[in-house]
């Protein structure tokens, strides 16, 4: 069998390997004795034909996967002229190899291609594609239901009851902003990782030994699956975007209360979610729609990303190349230590908060 089993999806890539490994052990314990494992980078076409070729040794078959062998051979260059993109210089070194695969592999033997970045204008996946018999597995991204179905799976796996309801943590006065918005505890798991399903079954363990049975709610994913200090970053940026000062400060003292990241880190999270405005603004100017912004600054959720554009609309190029000014000047001053670090954020903050007001109003 040859498979090719590419896609994003890191923790089905893993559990699938899983499967594999049983298939080819069968039950004789002697997997490792069956099992080679090469690394796509710098492999040879004679390093695959050769285990591939060998029957396997007390079990039922051999496995051989080479990991990340597609990322190898992506292209990443522009087209050419004829409109296909140009194949790698070493292409033509993996002749042996396809030959020995469409001339075809022992019955016992397992033969797994993988990539997690592999796509379109891959010329090495096309290739194997034509090879008679070939098995292709393409591991998606999940989003929106479909991730969050895979986070109440998950959860009911390990026992985990989501309970859906509002915030009932008791804050400090004035501190709403930490509250979580949603109601839904899968629906605020699946914001704060997004499609990374391998980071979400390891919060989700961690979920299970925290909640020990009872029902899980969405402070508990606020406290224990880093949601509050995720959002607290968020309400920061977004804060500063939508020129509310009063709200900016408030979280800045939050910070400086529980000692997260120091000056400099405010300034390299200002700087992330400016990055994202120059994105979508260069995308509005040419025209995309609001799925495909999503898709190209990793913001499925609607509700998000169409805040996102609306910031980016009202600051325009010109606000964002201001902003952008600012948080270079402030960056330098204090690394030079011209002004004190807290004074600097301060000034900073006013600054930027200043930009969105003229265009909010």
């Amino acid at each position: 069998m040859i498979l090719l089993l590419y896609g994003p999806d890191e923790l089905a890539m893993r559990r699938r390997f899983q499967e594999l490994r049983d298939q080819a052990d069968g039950g004789s314990g002697m997997l490792m004795s069956n099992l080679t494992v090469l690394e796509g980078r710098d492999v040879k076409a004679e390093d695959i034909i050769a285990p591939a070729m060998s029957m396997p040794f007390l079990a039922p078959h051999r496995l051989v996967i080479v990991e990340q062998f597609f990322e190898r051979f992506q292209a990443r260059g522009p087209v050419g002229e004829d409109g296909e993109a140009r194949l790698p210089r070493n292409f033509d070194a993996f002749a042996p190899l396809f030959l020995a695969l469409e001339r075809g592999l022992p019955p016992t033997t397992i033969l797994v291609f993988t990539g997690l970045n592999a796509g379109a204008r891959n010329p090495m996946l096309d290739r194997l594609k034509k090879i008679p018999g070939v098995q292709v597995e393409e591991l998606k991204k999940l989003e929106k239901e479909a991730l969050l179905r895979f986070i109440r799976d998950e959860a009911a796996a390990r026992s985990i009851r989501l309970k859906p309801g509002p915030s009932r943590r008791r804050l400090e006065p004035g501190e709403d902003w930490l509250r979580p918005a949603e109601s839904d505890p899968a629906l605020l798991l699946a914001q704060l990782h997004q499609s990374d399903t391998l980071a979400i079954v390891n919060e989700l363990d961690k979920l299970a030994l925290y909640t020990m049975g009872r029902d899980a709610t969405v402070d508990d994913i606020d406290l224990i699956c880093g949601g509050e200090r995720d959002r607290t970053i968020f309400n920061f940026t977004d804060a500063v975007m939508d020129g509310d000062l009063k709200l900016a400060f408030a979280i800045l003292e939050h910070f400086e209360r529980v000692n997260n990241d120091g000056s400099q880190g405010m300034i390299s999270m200002l700087a992330s979610a400016y990055r994202r405005l120059v994105v979508i603004v260069d995308l509005l100017d040419d025209g995309a729609t609001p799925d495909e912004i999503g898709t190209a600054i990793n913001m499925k959720w609607p509700g998000l990303r169409d805040r996102a554009i609306a910031r980016a609309r009202r600051l325009g190029p010109s606000g964002v190349r201001a902003a952008f000014a600012a948080i270079v000047a402030a960056d330098r001053t204090m690394k030079l230590g011209e002004v004190e670090e807290d004074l600097t954020i301060e000034i900073l903050v006013h600054q930027l908060t200043a930009l969105a007001r003229p265009a909010l109003r």
